[in-house]
């Protein structure tokens, strides 16, 4: 038996196979269209985490930073955060909350004796020695750890590994000898006011995602009697 396909019939042929063509170039749309969505999103939360751990760096970096004067001025850290000086040379405690001394105190490493690091001490020489503009070379000074505020259990913490290196000292302009050569200016000694101390500082602050930034500046402390 032989059986005829009509024009009709091989038509209806045509058409399915151009169904199906349609379909699969269909497909291929819609898989483009979510992969540059998925692209998007992926950086959007990228710059949405690398903006986090900038914030996180600038605000950890400013924690030293505060700390600096009485630092400078006794020339050590006080027993509570783990120097050796007396707590009661120090007024850390009415200025500054508990948890953050608890949290700097648990922070700050060791320099090459074993003892609290110093910030305003030498290049560290243990390990891979460090080299004053070769940031890659310096060590962690202070390593500081906050809840971050979209986690509700704090499992989540965001941290900035914070670095200090001296920088030279320099007497202000009108002291010292400056003054002694008859240039008006403050009329003290570089002890009492007249000298400033300078510090590079870097942080490095991570967030949960692998958002990570590095800020760096200079902060000038000024030597007080």
């Amino acid at each position: 038996m032989h059986i005829r396909l009509t024009g009709k019939n091989r038509q209806r042929g045509v058409a399915l196979f151009v169904g199906l063509v349609f379909l699969v170039v269909l497909s291929l749309v819609a898989i483009m269209a979510m992969k540059g969505t998925l692209i998007e999103m992926r950086m959007g939360t990228s710059s949405a985490r690398h903006e986090q751990a900038f914030e996180v760096s600038e605000t950890l970096r400013g924690v030293p930073v505060a700390l600096f004067d009485e630092h400078v001025f006794q020339r050590g850290w006080p027993t509570e955060l783990g120097g050796t000086l007396p707590d009661s040379d120090f007024d850390y405690q009415s200025r500054f909350s508990s948890d953050l001394l608890d949290a700097f105190s648990a922070g700050l490493k060791d320099d090459c004796s074993g003892s609290a690091t110093l910030l305003y001490g030498q290049l560290q020489t243990c390990g891979t020695p460090e080299v004053l503009y070769d940031p890659s070379t310096w060590h962690t000074d202070l390593q500081l750890a906050i809840c971050d505020v979209s986690s509700s259990s704090c499992s989540a913490d965001v941290t900035s590994a914070v670095s200090v290196v001296p920088d030279g000292q320099v007497l202000n302009a009108g002291a010292g000898g400056a003054q002694s050569a008859g240039y008006r200016g403050l009329g003290v000694g570089s002890a009492g006011g007249g000298a400033s101390m300078y510090f590079e500082i870097k942080s490095i602050g991570s967030v949960p995602g692998n958002g990570v930034a590095t800020t760096h500046s200079q902060y000038r402390q000024t030597i007080r009697n």
